[in-house]
């Protein structure tokens, strides 16, 4: 149960029969797309994409959709996942020699951020951007630097949602009730620039000099550790676990004769099978 993965490529049940996901394919998002697309009249626009499976099947929609809405695509062009200067440098000789100003991207940031950067370094303004969900919200670009030239991008966003208790619950969390918790122990030391062992170092390598207690209060820091407003991925993670809990709860309350397998049956829990779980 993925709630991350939009390629629409795994919507095929014959393929991945036995795949699942809390988050919409990216037909859904190209057509949104194109909608917006349609409202303001744009049908002479650039498209950059990924150099993978997210890209590379989202472009081909996109492609597919905007012949359907009567526009046309500009140039289009592939992220290089090596962030090759050369490359670079002759995208965005592209973009400035194309008479299209506006730009759809589908990508996710780690693809984006040089293009980016060179963006900035060439002064390229003038153009209308459109986010696809993996960097629409990313906060790398949410900047001062990029808001010259990133300023009013249109993006399509994860819904957010909310998670009762999460706050709470990890303001709880402290080395002290679970001090065979290794992990907890390094983000302790990292957040509160301590140490559990004496000569110890912080993250960047400097010397601490004092001693972590273990009773730090995590209520006093501003991180996006204990930040929960804009649960978007983790929300569905949530959404995934729960629903794998409630396809369990319910192979448990199967009454024999009533079941969903055959001849009426339940499965048996000590012993289940991964296909018992998918929903029928």
């Amino acid at each position: 149960v993925s709630h991350y993965a939009t390629c629409s490529c795994l919507s095929d049940r014959k393929k991945y029969p036995s795949f699942f996901r809390t988050i919409p394919s990216d037909a859904f998002q190209v057509q949104a797309m194109v909608q917006i697309l349609r409202h303001f009249g744009w049908t002479w626009v650039g498209l950059l994409y990924s150099d993978d499976d997210y890209g590379i099947y989202a472009s081909l929609s996109f492609k597919q959709e905007m012949q359907l809405f009567g526009g046309c695509v500009a140039f289009s062009e592939i992220l290089p996942h090596d962030n090759n200067p050369k490359d670079i440098q002759r995208i965005i000789g592209v973009i400035q020699a194309s008479t299209a100003r506006v730009v759809v991207v589908f990508s996710t940031s780690s693809y984006l951020m040089t293009l980016m950067d060179e963006v900035v370094l060439q002064n390229l303004t003038g153009r209308q951007w459109i986010a696809s969900e993996a960097w629409a919200t990313s906060p790398v670009f949410h900047t001062p630097r990029f808001l010259p030239f990133l300023g009013g991008t249109l993006g399509i966003a994860i819904r957010r949602g909310e998670i009762q208790g999460l706050q709470e619950f990890l303001l709880r969390l402290c080395p002290s009730n679970d001090p065979k918790n290794n992990m907890l122990s390094i983000f302790w030391e990292n957040m509160f620039r301590c140490s559990f062992k004496t000569g110890g170092t912080a993250i960047n390598g400097e010397p601490v000099k004092k001693m972590c207690t273990g009773k730090e209060d995590l209520s006093t820091t501003n991180t996006p550790y204990t930040d929960v407003s804009g649960l978007r991925a983790a929300y569905n993670v949530y959404k995934a676990v729960y629903a794998l809990a409630h396809a369990l709860h319910d192979l448990m309350q199967c009454e024999e004769g009533r079941g969903p397998f055959s001849g009426n049956s339940c499965a048996d829990i000590i012993n289940l099978k991964p296909w018992q779980v998918r929903p029928t």
